[in-house]
């Protein structure tokens, strides 16, 4: 399975795709660009995330891949995206997320967000009997001035992990 975000190069803005992953066993972290934790398909967390395109400039954007071989591992997934700088909000960005998975394909156009959102959910995966269940969530995110757009989502989906404040070393 593979989500693939593209936007727009002209807006100078820095999007980043992410995956919180939290396993059977308790385990959790989260595959995203900020602090380099771009995962693995071989060894846990059996997600991994290809590059931080800063720009949008790359034609290839942010691909995150998790590994079906290693699904009765999960107990739930959450893809997301979130403006890391650049733009107060995804509308004129062009951002487009597109989901492949073995049973379709379906695309979300970050620039149909409201106002302010700088965070959305794209999709939350949990285990069924014979598989994964993927679920379209299309949830949007403002900015709180306590909370991190990551620890938003957090929270909204109940991982229970450990935020701090991070930046990107420069370009």
């Amino acid at each position: 399975m593979q989500v693939n975000l593209n936007w727009s190069a002209s807006s100078e803005a820095d999007l980043d795709l992410g995956c919180m992953v939290q396993t059977r066993d308790g385990l959790g972290t989260a595959i995203q660009p900020l602090g380099e934790a771009f995962g693995s398909l071989t060894e846990w967390p059996y997600v991994s995330l290809d590059q931080d395109d800063r720009s949008g400039a790359s034609s290839d954007g942010e691909t995150l891949r998790i590994s079906l071989e290693h699904r009765r591992e999960f107990s739930k997934l959450l893809v997301y995206v979130y403006v890391y700088e650049g733009a107060v909000d995804f509308r004129r960005l062009g951002g487009i997320v597109t989901v492949s998975a073995p049973d379709g394909t379906w695309r979300i156009h970050l620039d149909d967000s409201p106002a302010g959102a700088t965070s959305c959910a794209i999709a939350l995966i949990t285990p069924e009997p014979n598989g994964l269940n993927l679920r379209r969530e299309g949830r949007w995110f403002t900015p709180h001035h306590y909370l991190g757009s990551q620890q938003q989502l957090d929270e909204a989906y109940g991982f229970g992990l450990a935020w701090g404040v991070g930046r990107k070393p420069p370009r």
